[in-house]
């Protein structure tokens, strides 16, 4: 195991920030830190990194324990959501800040990969944001880090930009088989790009899985509703829990509802429906028309199972 936490708690005075945290990760993995604002996820990089100490518990690394480390001593590498590159120095004088023997292959395999071969002259002034971030990623992975942290790297940046950025870092860092881990406000993004996903609240109601399991098999309700949006039925006094790709139109059934709206996503419509002053919503290739009364039909295989 490459890096093995163990029982991690940090408290800020009386407020319990982390409590009881534990998390695996082999070498090479990608781990996802998802949840709400205030329940920690940034908290914990600091506590991996060094910045911050830790009240309780272990972080071992590569089988070394870590956590009284001073920060500098870790091995650890950490991109911020906007990582300052030095203004005065050029893009390779940047990366190669403070080596002391550069490994030239690598150096070269990384400014290809990461595609900024071409800007290893310019300086910081005339980059765009997330030639920035690719930048920083380099910076870090030439260092041979044990472990990279990502606290939203591509928050900043626009759509168009951040998905080729997101595609050349991950790639890079599968490649490079550098252990990550990642803070990551996009859910969605969390469930591609993921071996593992850590779900925090300010409950300390945690959660570590895979990506299905944590999608499919959620821990509790507010999980669930982390990554996307969950249908509640009561069918015959019984609570029905939902997503609604699981629900489909069919030509008879028990639950019937009226559509209220119908909204275009691009490769579907959101049905947006009503059943027992309840809203339930779907997914249809076809726009319906308010007030059609639709049969409908759950999924029994794939309704949402709390544990």
């Amino acid at each position: 195991m490459h890096l093995n936490i163990k029982n991690l708690s940090k408290k800020f005075g009386k407020i319990s920030v982390l409590k009881d945290i534990n998390l695996k990760a082999n070498k090479g993995e990608i781990i996802s830190i998802v949840g709400p604002s205030g329940s920690g996820k940034t908290t914990l990089l600091r506590c991996l990194s060094g910045f911050c100490n830790i009240d309780n518990g272990k972080i071992i690394l590569d089988s070394k324990e870590i956590q009284n480390l001073e920060a500098n001593k870790r091995n650890i590498s950490y991109v911020f959501q906007e990582s300052p590159l030095f203004p005065h120095l050029s893009v390779i004088e940047n990366i190669l800040f403070n080596i002391q023997d550069v490994d030239h292959e690598k150096l070269n395999f990384l400014l290809e990969k990461i595609q900024i071969t071409q800007l290893k002259n310019r300086y910081p002034y005339e980059i765009s944001g997330g030639e920035n971030q690719r930048i920083s990623v380099a910076r870090s992975l030439i260092r041979n880090p044990d472990l990279l942290l990502l606290d939203e790297p591509f928050n900043s940046l626009d759509n168009s930009i951040k998905e080729h950025t997101k595609e050349l870092v991950f790639d890079i860092i599968k490649k490079t088989n550098t252990t990550t881990i990642i803070v990551n406000h996009d859910t969605r993004e969390s469930l591609e790009i993921s071996d593992k996903i850590l779900v925090l609240d300010k409950d300390n109601i945690n959660m570590i899985n895979t990506p299905v399991n944590v999608y499919t098999k959620p821990k509790n309700l507010n999980i669930a509703k982390l990554f996307g949006e969950v249908n509640c039925l009561d069918i015959e006094g019984k609570k029905i829990y939902c997503r609604p790709n699981n629900i489909s139109v069919v030509n008879q059934s028990k639950i019937k509802a009226r559509v209220i709206e119908s909204k275009f996503l691009g490769p579907f419509y959101k049905i947006i429906t009503e059943f027992k002053s309840e809203k339930i919503i779907l997914f249809h290739k076809e726009k319906i028309e308010k007030n059609t009364i639709l049969n409908l039909s759950i999924d029994q295989k794939n309704k949402l199972h709390f544990q």
